[in-house]
């Protein structure tokens, strides 16, 4: 599950929250000083999301959390503020506050929501994700802090609050799944895998969703929203659903490969090292691990490494190639040239100029298809020299 370092900045778990006073959408001015120290306290960060292309996290947990302010406030003394994060650190505009109050009203939500205006508050604890939840117990020290809202993350949330308020972790997602349930499950899975492959991520999200909540222990299905989130641009999502999907199955090296892709993707080299490495010693002919590695390497300058890992690459790309194959955009043959030209060029920097051409030379067979052409004619075919216009 995600760690409580991605979702803040300079605030941990074990620490006293930062102070926080604001204005409700009425005027109103709230200090959570008020609450903190005398009830179990849970404030999240949210984002007003209106592009159905992407999962509406903040609006999910908005919805879950008000079920549970219900449940547990008047027994239990919970309280739940939602500090709402503007679309800009300037002014809040009135359009932008009918907005939300709409949002609110439509799906009868009915949780206080404080306005951030300036960005004071989303400063102050350093999110870096949205939404974010901190939830304080009784001490006036955080317990608890989560990025995002996956689907998966609704039975950690009930443990968590259960936690806070001193009540039994059992929750009911943790009741067996029914085998129809898992059945359906794998069913729309199939089908957000196949409308993926077509390129059509809107068609996939959806019966992917509903995949997942029949049955939120599949990890192939956390690994492809993963991927899905990534394809749309939600790196935060994405993250936590590579993670989700390595919790429920640590043998299975594609979440693993597909983080450490995004740990690379932002320079965190120590630890997507650490994960490809993971990575390989469950696979070894995995040749998009070596490559990445090889390419890891190479932005930190070890290029020796990075030759030792690029030639395995080559190789295992090699040994996978189709016979059938001469498209250059074809992954089988991209991942080949691009592979020889990366040599190329760590070779010409160690100055091995005759070795950096010969690869060269390499690549732009294999993207002209020589390397895998039987007939001489191939590169003069007189019945391609006709002129017909």
């Amino acid at each position: 599950m995600p760690s409580s370092s991605s979702a803040l900045i300079g605030i941990n778990e074990g620490d006293a929250p930062q102070k926080i006073l604001l204005s409700d959408l009425n005027g109103k001015s709230i200090n959570l000083s008020d609450f903190v120290g005398k009830k179990p306290v849970i404030i999240v960060f949210w984002e007003l999301t209106e592009d159905k292309s992407f999962l509406n996290y903040s609006l999910d947990e908005l919805i879950f959390l008000n079920n549970i302010h219900e449940k547990y406030r008047s027994e239990h003394g919970l309280e739940i503020f939602t500090v709402y994060t503007p679309e800009n650190a300037g002014t809040v505009s009135d359009n932008e506050i009918s907005r939300v109050k709409n949002l609110l009203k439509i799906n009868k939500i009915t949780l206080p929501v404080l306005i951030d205006r300036g960005l004071k508050s989303f400063r102050d604890y350093g999110v870096i994700a949205l939404p974010s939840t901190i939830m304080i117990g009784q001490s006036g020290r955080i317990k608890f802090i989560y990025p995002s809202f996956p689907i998966a993350a609704r039975p950690v949330f009930d443990d968590k609050i259960r936690e806070l308020l001193g009540l039994s972790s059992v929750h009911p997602d943790q009741k067996q799944i029914k085998k129809g349930d898992v059945a359906q499950s794998v069913r729309l899975y199939q089908y957000a895998l196949q409308m993926f492959k077509k390129g059509l991520l809107d068609q996939a999200l959806s019966p992917l969703k509903k995949s997942i909540q029949l049955d939120h222990s599949s990890a192939g299905a956390h690994n492809l929203m993963g991927i899905i989130l990534r394809e749309k641009g939600d790196f935060e999502g994405a993250v936590s659903e590579f993670k989700i999907s390595i919790s429920l199955d640590d043998s299975n090296v594609h979440p693993l490969f597909n983080y450490a892709l995004l740990l690379l993707e932002s320079e965190r080299y120590s630890a997507a090292e650490e994960i490809l490495h993971k990575t390989l010693e469950l696979d070894n002919n995995l040749a998009k691990a070596h490559y990445a590695l090889g390419i890891l390497y190479k932005s930190i300058n070890r290029n020796e490494d990075a030759i030792t890992e690029l030639q395995k690459a080559f190789e295992l790309f090699e040994q996978s190639k189709s016979e059938q194959v001469y498209e250059i955009q074809d992954p089988t043959v991209f991942n080949r040239i691009s592979t020889l030209y990366i040599l190329s060029e760590l070779q010409r920097k160690q100055g091995n100029e005759k070795q950096s051409l010969e690869l060269l030379d390499k690549a732009a067979e294999i993207a002209l298809g020589l390397d895998q052409r039987k007939d001489a004619g191939h590169m003069h075919r007189s019945k391609e020299l006709l002129i017909y216009e």
